[in-house]
Formats: structure tokens, C-alpha cells, sequence
């Protein structure tokens, strides 16, 4: 079993902003002491839920220097426990080193991008020529993107953002030969795979269940099931601050072929794990 979605920072918040200074990510998302993890918590929590492998994303970082931290000390954690963590990296295409610093975190077994935040980042998702470059590296190496995702209906909540259906599926009108990963339900634009268009236009994205249980009613599994597949779901916690004890719970009365597709077979193809 793969948890996909899963976040350690390399200090603490105010440690962070005293070593680099003002950063959006931490004074939006950790202002109200939202949990934060160590990499030994992360893998306690994996033994106890009998979770073989996370991978550790980066943040939507507006920081540089912090983005580049970011960004080694999850290689670098990934590469002390390489039976149990997979890097993905920071990308912000505003930066003058973006590319630079993605090619590096390839180079050192980063596996996928992100996650992003577009509204934290204030990228322009409709803008080509911003993320073209960023783009092509990842379809080179046969690299995924995930992308940060909010709902346009429901309460507030810190890093919600708007990174809803419609500015995501221009974006991926834009690139739709990269995999493309929509973190939390995609914001519901899952639902929208029931428009004929929408569907073709979305055959490399996949939905991860990040904060599921803070956000959709359990039924949400078996609804997104039958219009997508489970082919295209991938189980993701959101750890720290959602326990994946508490989705898989949610998940447990799916047929086994479903369950096995979203938890570990679909996240395997995409990083090329088998």
C-alpha cells in the first residue's frame, strides 16, 4: 500500500521564517499551529497502518531558498529510507532557477512534481508560456504533476485557495499528454467526467483522496468509481493533518480490485514502481 499524498517540513514554521524569511505557504497554511510532521512520525504512522511506502511532496513554496531546502531535505530523507519514502519536488516556474532545480531533482531520484498551489504561488494556470519549459522536463522524464485543487462551494479552510475545476481544466486543456494528478478530488471536477469532452480531455489525470474525510461524504468513493474508474483514483491521506486510518476506514467495503487500483496499482504505473 502507497500513501500519495503525504507532507514533512525540514524545521518548524517560525524556524523556517527566521532562517528564510516571509514565505506565503507558512503564513497562510501554518499560522493557527496546523500539524506538522517529522520524518519518523511519518513512518510511524505507516507501520501502524500498514503502509509499505509515502510519498513526501514538497509545498507551493514563494520562497526560493526555501523551495531549493525544501526540496533536498526531502531527497535527502527519501534517499536514508529509500524502502519506504519517494521524493516528489517543489516547482515554482516564476523563478529565475526553476529549471535548473527541477533537472537537479532529477538527477537525485525526484519522482513527480509538487505539490502546487496555484492561488498561494499566484501562477497564472492559463498562461502557456509560464509552464511550457516545466511542462516538457516532466514529459521527458515521464514525470506526474500534482496540482493542488479546492472546491468553489463550501467553508474556508487555511491553504483552501482557488484552484477550482474550471482554471484546473484549462490547464490541462493546455498539456494534456502530461500525467497530471488533481489533489482532492480535483475540486470536483471528477464530476464533470461525465461530460464527453471533459473525459478525453482528461485521459492522463488522476484524483487523489487527500482530505477526503474533512471534505466529501464516504459515497464519494463508489460515486467517483463509477464515473472515472478506479483506475483513476489514487489513495492519498494528506498526512499530517488527516490520518490514512481514517480514508482507508472509509474505503474498506470496496471490491478488492478497486481497492488494490487505488491504493498501490495505479500510483506504480504512474511512477513506473513494477
Amino acid at each position: 500500500m502507497i500513501d500519495s499524498h503525504t507532507h514533512i517540513l525540514p524545521n518548524k514554521p517560525n524556524k523556517l521564517i527566521e532562517e528564510f524569511g516571509e514565505e506565503k505557504v507558512l503564513l497562510e497554511m501554518f499560522s493557527n499551529e496546523q500539524k506538522i510532521s517529522t520524518p519518523d512520525e511519518l513512518m510511524e504512522s505507516m507501520n501502524l497502518n500498514n503502509i509499505q511506502k509515502s510519498i513526501v511532496l514538497g509545498y507551493g513554496w514563494t520562497n526560493f531558498s526555501l523551495l531549493q531546502a525544501s526540496n533536498q531535505f526531502n531527497l535527502n530523507i527519501a534517499q536514508k529510507n529509500t524502502s519506504k519514502l519517494i521524493p516528489f519536488f517543489s516547482i515554482n516556474p516564476m523563478f529565475k532557477g526553476n529549471l535548473e532545480e527541477m533537472e537537479k531533482c532529477i538527477n537525485l531520484g525526484g519522482k513527480g512534481a509538487g505539490e502546487i498551489h496555484p492561488s498561494i504561488q499566484e501562477l497564472d494556470m492559463y498562461e502557456k508560456n509560464i509552464w511550457k519549459d516545466s511542462l516538457k522536463l516532466l514529459q521527458e522524464n515521464s514525470l506526474p504533476l500534482i496540482i493542488h485543487s479546492s472546491e468553489p462551494v463550501g467553508h474556508m479552510y487555511p491553504g483552501k485557495g482557488t484552484a477550482y475545476p474550471e482554471n484546473i481544466y484549462k490547464f490541462i486543456k493546455l498539456f494534456p499528454d502530461n500525467t497530471i494528478i488533481l489533489a482532492h478530488w480535483g475540486g470536483g471536477l471528477l464530476f464533470y467526467e461525465l461530460m464527453k469532452e471533459v473525459k478525453e480531455i482528461s485521459k492522463n489525470v488522476y484524483y487523489d483522496t487527500a482530505a477526503s474525510s474533512f471534505l466529501y461524504n464516504p459515497k464519494i468513493f463508489e460515486l467517483a468509481i463509477d464515473i472515472v474508474g478506479s483506475e483513476k483514483i489514487i489513495f492519498g491521506s494528506d498526512f499530517p493533518i488527516l490520518s490514512p486510518k481514517r480514508i482507508l476506514n472509509e474505503m474498506k467495503n470496496l471490491k478488492e480490485q478497486d481497492l488494490m487500483n487505488i491504493t498501490e496499482k495505479n500510483i506504480k504505473n504512474i511512477l513506473n514502481l513494477n
